[in-house]
């Protein structure tokens, strides 16, 4: 049913409620060939320009929620991580200008992710494996932030953009500026530096505040007495600041930048109880342009973070579980010349952390996690036709600290691609990829033991686990000209050790276990819902993902309107547990855009369907319509200036949305109707 649903809703509407940029040509800055979703056989989306816009919310998870294959982990509006067809955790890779972001987002989904969606220039989601390029985090799929701020290419005179706006559903206010800059020769006609060198800079600042936001029932599913009107604890707050600098000549560029980011976000699905983070991130940079006979560039990049949150008690302001990640990133890749036709990119890969928790509640030892790889990926060109290959091989080890008694852990994780790309008929070519990747054990899943109150839960971690093994297929047809674009693809992965946490029945009375903060068991079938805690065990088995994913759009020659649309969906199962845990339900949109002049303006509808396959002891999630519009008028100031003024409804309907990839889903639902409106200014 669900893929005859997928299909028949295609078919009448052609069916995308982001105009997320796989059919069109711009580069991918986190593949080091800097392909185009055009060229690559791996589903790619780009957001960037007017639709980033567009889409920014308050996390990176709501920014990206509907993209095809991708939706958020639903932790309010300010802790939503993305979740890549069905993939969440510790399995998608999140990254900031290609470099891990070391926060502590993939341990629970009530961990925000650092990057905020104010200081992003471009988004970019590879759908599949990235493991070849970003190692075991990235084993479902890889969204990588772009922030330029370390300019790569010269800047002429004062360049700048800046937002101001506000939210009626959380009375949000928000703003932010960024300033570009630089003093030299600029560039020639093809790009390069125009004689001498020339030093660029970057300046940036935002800020957001809001309450607890609007919802259009009940925060409890089912239960009339809960609270009503407004989610109790979803205010949140935070800000921003950053600047980059960078010399370019003709030899390359050198750069560095900083950034800070201080947040305070409440946590719903908890009394009062919120956190508050702070994070620290220094980037370096180093490229040259064919420093050696063979080489066109040899490029260095690294991260340096210092990360910290404390969730922090309502009633008393004391610290109930404190955590701090602290670590490097580095990167060292070279794009060699063709050899045999080859045009290839080889690198070495060096991430290490130090990750620790504190406090009564804290359920994790503290960890020293590190990852060296050497890998190294390739294309031919065969004609129109085009070949891709890749490999990568690391050493990985989870190091827990002496004091706990625990053994630290090693894992030699590789993996391996093949695909290629081949004209069929004019404009409709035809992808295909196939892959192998593996994953090492993350911390939680090796070492957890002891209550998360945020999703309710008490995770048993096993030290045993071994190194979970996945084999994939990709196969898709698209069209990439004319006025009708559109693309179809379906894909399947196997895993023979599949980790995930699953509900328990460990006393086999036929009902999941409930566990006080010791881990006891205190339910029964006579009283299911004793205990505080849902008892949660990470184990392995062998399972299976597959999915369709499809986009059209619809651009008529010298017409102000346009048609866009897209449909997904993604079926899980587990050997032995049956349906995977927290699936996305079978989605379609459509979206009717408008551009003349100065007005612009858009409608979306997206149709999500009811998840009834649900994991062990999970319950079913209802489905929803969400229905949002624009309209936008802007005023040149001059020469690539210009001033936009815009109003957006976003849940029109006023729709109770759960999300079923969320763990709290029936005490967490999305904010209802609200109108988001502002100014955007660019100079």
């Amino acid at each position: 049913m669900t893929l005859r649903y997928l299909g028949w809703c295609l078919l009448a509407t052609g069916c995308v409620a982001a105009r997320a940029e796989s059919l069109q040509d711009v580069t991918v800055t986190a593949t080091p060939l800097g392909d185009t979703p055009l060229q690559s056989s791996q589903p790619v989306s780009v957001l960037r320009g007017a639709e980033l816009d567009r889409r920014r919310g308050g996390s990176l998870g709501d920014t990206l929620d509907r993209l095809p294959g991708v939706t958020s982990s639903g932790f309010g509006s300010a802790a939503g991580r993305p979740v890549v067809r069905g993939f969440a955790g510790p399995r998608v890779g999140i990254t900031e200008n290609g470099l891990d972001t070391l926060d502590a987002s993939s341990l629970s989904p009530d961990h925000a992710v650092v990057i905020d969606p104010l200081g992003t220039t471009q988004v970019e989601v590879l759908r599949g494996p990235a493991t070849l390029l970003y190692g075991s985090g990235a084993i479902g799929g890889l969204v990588n932030a772009v922030t330029d701020l370390i300019p790569t290419t010269p800047v002429r005179g004062l360049r700048g953009d800046a937002l101001f706006a506000g939210d009626s559903a959380s009375r949000e206010r928000l703003g932010a500026l960024r300033l570009r800059g630089g003093v030299g020769p600029g560039t020639t006609a093809s790009g390069a530096p125009a004689g001498g060198g020339s030093l660029n800079w970057t300046l940036g600042a935002f800020g957001r505040d809001a309450g607890d936001y609007r919802i259009p029932g009940t925060a409890v599913r089912g239960d009339p007495a809960s609270a009503s009107g407004r989610l109790p604890n979803s205010a949140s707050e935070g800000s921003g600041q950053s600047g980059g600098v960078s010399w370019i000549d003709r030899w390359g560029v050198a750069g560095l930048s900083h950034s800070a980011l201080d947040t305070r976000y409440g946590i719903p699905a908890e009394d009062g109880v919120s956190i508050d983070l702070r994070n620290r991130r220094t980037e370096g940079l180093l490229e040259l342009d064919a420093p050696l006979p063979g080489l066109d560039t040899l490029r260095l990049r690294s991260a340096d973070v210092r990360y910290r949150h404390a969730e922090i008690e309502g009633a008393t302001g004391e610290v109930g579980t404190a955590f701090e990640s602290k670590g490097r990133d580095t990167r060292i890749e070279g794009i060699h010349q063709p050899l045999l036709g080859v045009r290839g990119a080889f690198g070495v890969h060096l991430r290490t952390r130090t990750l620790t928790a504190s406090g009564s509640e804290a359920y994790l030892p503290s960890t020293r996690e590190r990852e060296d790889a050497v890998f190294w990926v390739g294309e031919r060109a065969f004609g129109d036709a085009r070949l891709e290959v890749g490999i990568r091989q690391a050493r990985a080890s989870r190091t827990p600290d002496g004091d706990t008694g625990l053994a630290g852990r090693k894992f030699t994780p590789g993996s391996w691609s093949i695909g290629g790309l081949l004209p069929v008929a004019g404009p409709i070519a035809l992808s295909a990829a196939l892959t192998g990747a593996q994953r090492a054990p993350a911390t939680e899943e090796l070492f957890a033991d002891g209550a998360h109150a945020a999703t309710r839960t008490f995770e048993v971690g096993d030290a045993a686990l071994g190194t979970e093994r996945s084999r994939g297929f990709e196969l898709a047809l698209r069209q990439t000209a004319g006025p009708v674009r559109w693309k179809f693809g379906g894909f399947e992965r196997r895993f023979s050790r599949y980790i995930a946490g699953f509900a328990t029945d460990e006393n086999g009375d036929g009902v999941p276990d409930r566990v006080d903060e010791g881990g006891g068991i205190v339910n029964a079938p006579a009283d299911p819902g004793a205990g505080e805690f849902s008892r949660l065990a990470y184990r392995q088995a062998p399972a299976r993902f597959r999915g369709l994913e499809a986009e059209f759009a619809w651009r008529p020659v010298a017409s102000p309107w346009s048609l866009r649309g897209f449909g997904d969906t993604v079926r899980g199962t587990v050997e032995g547990l049956g349906a995977a845990p927290r699936t996305p339900p079978v989605r379609v949109g459509l979206t009717i855009d408008y551009a003349a002049g100065p007005w612009s303006g858009f409608v979306s509808v997206l149709r999500a369907a009811r998840q009834e396959r649900v994991g062990t002891f999970e319950t079913e999630t209802p489905g929803y319509t969400r229905v949002d519009a624009e309209v936008s008028h802007t005023w040149s100031l001059g020469t690539n200036r210009a001033a936009t003024l815009f109003v957006q409804g976003r849940n029109l309907m006023n729709e109770d949305i759960r999300l079923s990839t969320s763990f709290v889903k029936d005490l967490v639902p999305m904010p209802g109707r609200s109108v988001y409106a502002g100014l955007r200014v660019r100079m």
